[in-house]
């Protein structure tokens, strides 16, 4: 059964609010991890959770990513 153009439509809105929210959790990330790492004393531990996390939410941006394309299609 297909899909309805509405439904595909509010899908691919749903899709790109969470890939918007997820870089904007990406970017945090990011700047917390290269603040830690530009820090004069390194909290390894702390850095080890943010590159962990920052991993984490690259893996999930390319998933939100691949759904936004194949809804493309």
């Amino acid at each position: 059964m297909q899909a309805s153009a509405l439904a595909i439509i509010t899908m691919r809105r749903e899709v790109a609010a969470r890939y918007a929210r997820m870089t904007r959790l990406w970017l945090a990330a990011h700047h917390a991890y290269r603040r830690l790492h530009a820090a004069p004393v390194k909290n390894l531990t702390a850095l080890r959770d943010a590159a962990q996390r920052l991993e984490q939410l690259d893996r999930g941006r390319a998933a939100l990513r691949s759904d936004l394309k194949a809804l493309a299609d």
